[in-house]
């Protein structure tokens, strides 16, 4: 099964995206990526696994 989530907004999105997909999780995620804005760069993080491995790969200072 498949699941979307997003958010926009002027302000640091991640943590807001990384809680909704945490909510999808329970449907079988077996894999997960993020999409965002860096300054004028469109960064994608993807992660096999848990949303927690997504989460380690994006790193703390993302979600300031």
């Amino acid at each position: 099964m498949c699941g979307i989530c997003a958010s926009l907004g002027d302000t640091n999105q991640i943590e807001k995206v990384i809680k909704g997909l945490k909510k999808l999780e329970y449907r079988g995620y077996d894999s997960s990526g993020i999409a965002f804005k860096n300054g004028d760069i469109l960064k994608s993080v993807k992660s096999v696994g848990q949303i927690n491995k997504l989460e380690e790969k994006i790193g703390n200072d993302l979600y300031s």
